[in-house]
């Protein structure tokens, strides 16, 4: 008699709650990522220019201790404890990272470039006469910064 019991029928209701349950979940998270991917270019874009700001400062401290521009080389900018944080590289190299800065130190101005987070090249040169100017561009080299046209940094 025990042997006639038919085995009984196992539901997969558990399966489907839990599949149901981590489906609304990656959607949730698909939604949050788009919702704030601009919060992340501004952050990213805002951290690369905040370190090109303070890589020219450390140029004209620089400029002001030993009174050139010339002077504030990749390899001069990387004593400055102020920006340890930061990496100074040759300006025929291209900068990949926000805190990697590209640097052309002439007696006529000095540049410096980095890439952002996102991709973006950001420039910034400072003139003898001590006039700043911004830019972007694409190879994000000191070398093409240096002949680049400036523009307006874009708002993070």
């Amino acid at each position: 008699m025990a042997g006639d019991l038919a085995p009984a029928r196992r539901s997969n209701r558990g399966f489907w709650k839990i599949f149901l349950s981590l489906g609304a979940g990656g959607i949730a998270l698909v939604a949050l990522v788009i919702a704030f991917r601009p919060v992340a270019r501004t952050g990213a874009v805002a951290f690369a220019q905040s370190n090109l700001r303070s890589a020219a400062a450390a140029a004209e401290r620089v400029v002001e201790a030993e009174g050139s521009l010339s002077v504030a080389t990749a390899q001069r900018m990387r004593l400055d404890p102020s920006v340890d944080r930061l990496l100074f590289i040759d300006p025929d190299q291209s900068s990949n990272d926000s805190e990697v800065v590209s640097v052309l130190a002439r007696a006529e101005a000095w540049t410096g470039a980095a890439r952002a987070d996102t991709g973006e090249c950001f420039w910034v040169r400072i003139e003898a006469s001590g006039r700043t100017l911004y830019g972007t561009g694409t190879d994000c080299s000191a070398d093409e910064a240096a002949v680049a046209e400036p523009s307006a940094w874009p708002e993070p």
